[in-house]
């Protein structure tokens, strides 16, 4: 892990060691002791930046720390191997994204020509249904049910005499 000497951060900030000392507490930052020096880790000392920056134009170190930790975030420093291990893993999973969409679009244009060459298919089945289904014009004219006439009935000429002066069939309305 790399990291700055706070004496090197106060220089570079231009604030006091005690000044880093109290603000690292407030952003929550490790302080690594080997024998008598003190460390922040590398990328440490932008946030402090920032933080002097803040106080410098007028808020309290308390408000200015909760600033800095909603605002920004601290920067996660690996050793090189496990960057290249992480290197090699995002490659490797971008390569096989890469193959899956290949394959996708491949895919996408092989269902584009089944689908095309169904879609034909139903069309002319809709066809031919229709043209079973629909009806043939004849010029047939055609002719509307109408009942028979009763036959008038054989009577006598007295019946028949009386049928046609009383005329049954109409009632009277006397």
């Amino acid at each position: 892990m790399n990291k700055v000497s706070i004496t090197e951060a106060a220089t570079q900030i231009g604030i006091s060691r005690d000044k880093i000392r109290y603000w690292t507490k407030l952003l929550e930052l490790e302080i690594i002791k080997e024998g008598r020096i003190s460390y922040i880790s590398q990328g440490a000392e932008k946030l402090l930046l920032i933080m002097a920056k803040s106080v410098s134009s007028g808020l309290a170190p308390s408000v200015a720390a909760k600033e800095v930790l909603n605002i920004h975030s601290f920067p996660e420093v690996q050793p090189p191997e496990i960057q290249a291990i992480n290197q090699s893993l995002v490659t490797d999973r971008i390569q096989s994204l890469e193959k899956a969409v290949m394959l996708l679009v491949e895919q996408n244009k092989i269902l584009s020509t089944t689908n095309a060459e169904q879609s034909k298919l139903l069309n002319k089945r809709l066809d031919r249904i229709e043209f079973n289904i629909s009806p043939h014009t004849t010029n047939k004219q055609i002719e509307v049910w109408k009942p028979t006439e009763p036959k008038r009935p054989q009577f006598s000429t007295i019946q028949r005499i009386w049928y046609e002066v009383t005329n049954p069939k109409k009632p009277r309305a006397n």
